[in-house]
């Protein structure tokens, strides 16, 4: 009935009526359909800050209870090994007392022993003393007496020596006497015979010569006065040969200097031909080189010339190209120095930002900067070094702002780091914390209680505990795999070898 009444609405309506109402209807469908979103976003939004705000409360409670824990466990520990140090100190006592003991002991053991060998030493040397100087005495003794007779027996020895030399003296001296007076006797008798027998032979000798010389020197007078007859005979003779020889003579030395002059002549004559020869070729030759370095010479120069030429040409390109070069460089030039101009601004609005986060440290490092530079002494600059000398000032002070922002960031980054390190550290924890509390209780934590006054209670009259969330559920899962890794690794343990602990028995009281 309802649908053929609004069929019937429909049907009554006109075509702009139907538009309307249609678009009517659309708009609330949509407006309820809206509604429904934002009532689904705020209660999924609810939940999950309701969800936040339990997971903020359990990691309190897990961090109060952990601590709770690592301090109950750290006081056990301590306590252990103050019970340790302590035993181990007691033990330590007693035996450094037992070794004192025993030292003490052995020191005055060893010292009667000294004492007796001492003793006994002390004694030895006094018997061995007294042995030595008997011994030194009787050695004395007997030194003294041996010394006595061998000097009565060396007095004695050197009398009869003495006399004795004495003696053999006196002989030598007679003997010696005698013998000359009779050498004497001997060399004058020798002198006499030899001068008697000297003459002898010189007497007859005279005689023997005298007997020689006569027939021999008749002889030699005899053929000497033959000898000058002979010479005069050939004299007379040859006297007109010898002056026509001798004029022939003249007349051949007089030609043979005329031939010598003639030769001189002849030579010195083949020398200067000898020389002027030479001389002849010596000039053709040069003549001949020089014409044929001057030829070469001017081909030299032709090449030189289209060389040049040709040179002249590749360097007028090149300085074209290095033209083209340099303007196309220029203009790059010129672009990179907007390019850098450029980078400058954006630099200059950065350290403008960027000095909106300086903090008051900073400012009061510049501003000593800053005096520092005043302070400069620019005496022996001129105006145009003074002003570029501040402006790489600016630039100092910049790189120092640099600097310390990249100190600062390290730091900061060195920070990051010591805390994700602590986080770390803190997720092994509270999963270790978790994996034990969950192996060894089987009720829920109180964290997952509702923490409000009021609880709430099913038909059955039991408390009902909030919904698990999900950090809850994945946590329940990570210490359900680790409880499974754990009996796995039991198992294989007790299908091993086991390892039994060691017993310290020196800490042990004795």
């Amino acid at each position: 009935m309802p649908k053929k009444s609004k069929v019937n609405k429909l049907a009554r309506m006109s075509d702009e009526e139907r538009a309307r109402y249609l678009q009517h209807r659309a708009d609330l469908e949509e407006e309820t359909r809206r509604r429904k979103r934002e009532l689904v976003t705020r209660f999924i939004k609810n939940k999950l800050d309701k969800e936040e705000t339990y997971a903020r409360m359990n990691t309190a409670k897990i961090n109060q209870e952990w601590r709770y824990i690592l301090r109950r466990i750290k006081c056990k520990q301590m306590a252990l090994d103050i019970q340790g140090m302590m035993m181990s100190f007691n033990f330590m006592v007693e035996r450094k007392d037992r070794l004192l003991k025993a030292l003490v002991k052995s020191l005055d053991d060893s010292d009667e022993q000294h004492r007796r060998a001492f003793q006994a030493h002390t004694e030895n040397v006094s018997y061995f003393l007294s042995i030595g100087t008997q011994r030194l005495d009787k050695l004395q003794s007997e030194y003294e007496h041996q010394k006595n007779d061998l000097l009565e027996n060396w007095e004695r020895d050197e009398f009869d020596i003495t006399d004795n030399q004495d003696r053999a003296e006196y002989k030598l001296l007679l003997i010696n006497y005698i013998q000359e007076s009779n050498f004497n006797a001997f060399k004058k008798q020798k002198e006499i015979e030899r001068a008697t027998a000297k003459n002898d032979a010189r007497l007859e000798h005279e005689d023997e010569m005298r007997t020689l010389c006569k027939p021999k020197k008749l002889e030699i007078e005899t053929y000497w006065s033959k000898l000058r007859e002979v010479y005069t005979s050939y004299l007379e003779q040859h006297n007109p040969i010898m002056a026509h020889y001798q004029a022939l003579r003249e007349k051949d030395e007089f030609y043979q200097r005329d031939i010598a002059r003639n030769d001189l002549r002849i030579r010195r004559e083949t020398e200067n031909l000898v020389m002027l020869q030479s001389a002849w070729l010596k000039t053709t030759g040069m003549m001949k080189n020089k014409l044929i370095r001057m030829w070469n010479k001017k081909e030299e120069l032709a090449k030189k010339y289209w060389q040049m030429k040709r040179d002249n040409k590749s360097e007028l390109t090149k300085d074209d190209q290095k033209l083209t070069v340099m303007v196309n460089s220029s203009q790059d030039a010129i672009k990179r120095l907007e390019e850098a101009k450029q980078k400058i601004y954006k630099v200059i609005q950065l350290a403008d930002i960027c000095r909106k986060y300086e903090n008051v440290g900073d400012n009061i490092v510049f501003y000593d900067s800053e005096n520092d530079v005043d302070s400069l002494d620019y005496e022996h600059l001129n105006r145009a070094m003074i002003d570029e000398c501040k402006e790489y000032d600016k630039m100092d002070k910049f790189l120092l702002k640099l600097n310390r922002a990249k100190v600062q960031t390290m730091c900061l980054k060195t920070e990051k780091a010591k805390l994700s390190k602590e986080n770390i550290q803190l997720k092994h924890y509270i999963k270790k914390y978790l994996t034990e509390l969950a192996l060894r209780e089987k009720d829920r934590p109180h964290s997952v209680k509702i923490a409000s006054g009021v609880q709430k209670l099913d038909a059955n009259g039991k408390t009902l505990n909030r919904p698990v969330t999900c950090i809850e559920g994945a946590l329940c899962n990570a210490v359900m795999h680790e409880k499974r890794m754990k009996t796995y690794m039991k198992k294989n343990k007790e299908a091993s070898i086991q390892a039994y602990p060691r017993i310290q028995c020196w800490m042990q009281p004795s």
